[in-house]
């Protein structure tokens, strides 16, 4: 949705603004949204981890 938008955006820019021809770089475009992809998936693994390391007995017990 995000890579629609902006390549919707930036024809209407390149198009009514600079009257310039308008071209995607496909490559470059996945690329961007491929990383946005992984360093989410990264980010939330990176939080997620401490707590699937701790023991489920060890939690369930300090609660009471």
């Amino acid at each position: 949705m995000a890579l629609a938008a902006g390549i919707g955006g930036g024809w209407a820019v390149s198009h009514f603004v600079m009257e310039t021809p308008f071209t995607v770089i496909w490559p470059s475009a996945l690329a961007i949204v491929a990383g946005g992809i992984a360093v989410t998936l990264l980010a939330g693994l990176a939080f997620a981890l401490r707590p699937l390391r701790a023991r489920p007995a060890r939690i369930l017990r300090a609660r009471e």
